[in-house]
């Protein structure tokens, strides 16, 4: 359910979704409440939260929002008809999953958010990586989500990190860094999505040095320095 998924939607945006009028939205939503599973707000509703998927991605996506926004969209203009894609998991390449609903794409992710955002999207081929979920970011990683990586070609991947500096791209946890090394040596293109709160970090594990990433996406908030020494290492630097 969009709701729980998302953890919060207003009317409006559910019945662009669904294509019904704003009447059935609530009556459905008043049904909803009655059952426990979601809760009325002005304007639409929330996820109790027993029934969040992850707070703690919740809290990511509405950090610096309209940034990752933005960024999403630019990235979606270097996405072609019929190419082959990688969606990292991660607030950002959500953004940029909803982005590409109405493309012919094939699609690759690990992420359930992104799974939720594509499914049903009627142009796009949808793959879903399989593995062990990791719970705080409702994502697949460990060796069979690798393994499966291996395996596969793709046009381009978007990558989520949570440090570029000169020293390349880096994340918090060891299981999603695997994973995201293995979606980097899939791809013919590598962009990472990234806004200014990421740059000039170094975090706790290594995905790949800068001379592995063709683009990075940021935002105008982005430090020039941090930005000079990106693009000196050869990385197309695009901001928004």
């Amino acid at each position: 359910m969009l709701v729980l998924a998302n953890g919060s939607m207003t009317v409006a945006e559910l019945s662009k979704r669904f294509g019904v009028s704003p009447v059935t939205i609530r009556s459905d939503l008043e049904a909803l409440e009655r059952q426990g599973l979601i809760k009325r707000n002005y304007g639409g509703a929330v996820a109790p939260q027993v029934h969040r998927f992850s707070p703690s991605f919740q809290e990511q996506t509405s950090i610096h929002r309209e940034e990752k926004i933005a960024i999403a969209r630019k990235a979606a203009e270097l996405v072609e008809a019929g190419d082959t894609v990688i969606l990292d998991a991660g607030s950002t390449t959500l953004f940029l999953a909803r982005e590409l609903r109405d493309r012919e794409l094939t699609v690759v992710v690990n992420s359930v958010y992104a799974v939720n955002a594509l499914v049903g999207a009627p142009k796009i081929e949808l793959i879903v990586v399989g593995g062990s979920l990791y719970e705080p970011a409702l994502c697949m990683v460990g060796p069979l989500a690798e393994a499966f990586l291996e395996q596969i070609h793709v046009d381009k991947a978007f990558i989520g990190v949570n440090g570029i500096s000169g020293k390349g791209i880096s994340a918090n946890n060891a299981s999603e860094a695997g994973v995201k090394r293995r979606m980097v040596k899939a791809a013919d293109q590598v962009i990472v999505l990234a806004d200014h709160s990421k740059l000039g970090l170094n975090s706790f594990v290594s995905i790949a040095p800068l001379q592995q990433v063709d683009t990075l996406v940021t935002d105008s908030k982005a430090p020039e320095d941090v930005l000079e020494a990106i693009k000196e290492a050869g990385v197309e630097v695009l901001v928004v």
